[in-house]
């Protein structure tokens, strides 16, 4: 048995949308390399563990017919692609394409009653609904989830958008509401169980079973915690599991303090050695006197063809709060917050978590996420 475990593809991603046309053919070109690779070891079939597009951006003719390419590629070789639908993929255009593709035997969908069956391996899945969110999505996957018994006749795959509890915090981070975190008592039994939606990949052997979570295989933010994460997917063969490493464009994200010129010398060293590849984010605090040099750094940087994100800010930058004067860098330090800083901190993970989970780009979704955060945090 040979099989690519993969997830979180995100094709139509364009992040950071400074360079949206470079980025959205970042994220076909890691998957591009996924099906060359299925292609190249004659793997039985490939499992995709939701979230096959993203959500947050418009998928045109042309790019879709990129992606019908690639994926018929994989058909004239006689290798099925068996998905679920994660959050990015129920929503409005996607649902749509993810249709038409079916409809065209170019992947296939998983459900919890009827396996897909390659000789003796069993294939199940549950896609996630689109009209349900946090505890009301939670309640779903236990109900639909506590009665499901699978066919044991040969080798059981179980797909599921979400993880188990039993994830080490540094993959899970902080999202202590997040409905796709169950327990392996609230999933059906299975050999292998494959997860999405988390970035990172992680995986278990836990009582003679796999836990396997790929990670998206490319970079959907551009920030410290993504700078060094290894993007790829699995590749199962018999008893070996295998993380292959996909060749995706680098980031780097420089931070310092400039004050003097020594430090805005080591700016320019420390960005020109870096390949004209490479996604640059500048996070920078300067002295007011360098901000010309500093932008014009930048604008001779993205004139010479570097990737230059600027997110850099002067130290002198002040804001007023209840009449005291303090600084952006320090804010959070400050002693009107030192007593409440996790939880403010929590506050705006649940305001990121809010828009990741409830916007699809509509006015009508700003409402709905205002009405649930009035009910969650203003009582």
């Amino acid at each position: 048995m040979k099989f690519v475990h993969v997830s979180d593809t995100h094709l139509g991603c364009q992040i950071p949308v400074e360079y949206s046309e470079i980025r959205k053919y970042d994220f076909l070109n890691s998957f591009k390399q996924i099906i060359d690779f299925a292609i190249r070891e004659k793997v039985d079939f490939i499992i995709h563990s939701g979230d096959f597009f993203d959500d947050y951006f418009r998928i045109d003719s042309k790019y879709l017919l990129e992606i019908l390419d690639i994926l018929f590629k994989l058909k004239d070789h006689k290798i099925p692609l068996i998905f679920i639908k994660g959050n990015h993929d129920t929503k409005g255009q996607r649902q749509n394409v993810l249709e038409i593709l079916k409809k065209l035997n170019l992947i296939y969908e998983a459900n919890i009653k009827e396996p897909f069956i390659y000789k003796d391996v069993y294939i199940y899945g549950i896609s996630e609904p689109s009209n349900l969110s946090y505890e009301q999505l939670r309640i779903y996957y236990k109900k639909n989830l506590l009665n499901s018994k699978f066919e044991n006749n040969g080798y059981t795959i179980f797909m599921f958008h979400g993880a188990v509890n039993i994830f080490p915090e540094n993959i899970l981070g902080s999202y202590s509401k997040e409905p796709r975190i169950l327990s392996l008592e609230d999933l059906p039994k299975a050999d292998y169980y494959a997860f999405g939606h988390f970035h990172k990949k992680h995986l278990e052997k836990y009582n003679n079973i796999i836990l396997a979570l790929p990670g998206s295989t490319e970079r959907t933010e551009i920030s410290k915690d993504e700078e060094n994460i290894k993007k790829g997917f699995f590749y199962v063969k018999d008893d070996n599991i295998e993380f292959k490493e996909l060749n995706i464009r680098p980031i780097y994200i420089y931070e310092d303090v400039i004050n003097n010129d020594d430090e805005l010398n080591k700016l320019k060293s420390d960005i020109y050695s870096k390949s004209k590849e490479t996604i640059i984010k500048i996070r920078v605090r300067y002295k007011k006197d360098y901000y010309i040099n500093i932008k014009n750094l930048l604008e001779n940087l993205i004139e010479s063809g570097y990737l230059i994100l600027d997110d850099s800010y002067s130290l002198d930058e002040e804001i007023k709060l209840d009449n005291k004067v303090i600084t952006i860098d320090n804010i959070m330090d400050n002693s009107l917050f030192v007593n409440d800083k996790q939880e403010v901190i929590k506050m705006f993970n649940y305001i990121k978590e809010l828009f990741e989970e409830m916007y699809s780009g509509r006015n009508s979704d700003l409402d709905r996420i205002r009405e649930t955060l009035f009910k969650q945090l203003i009582k």
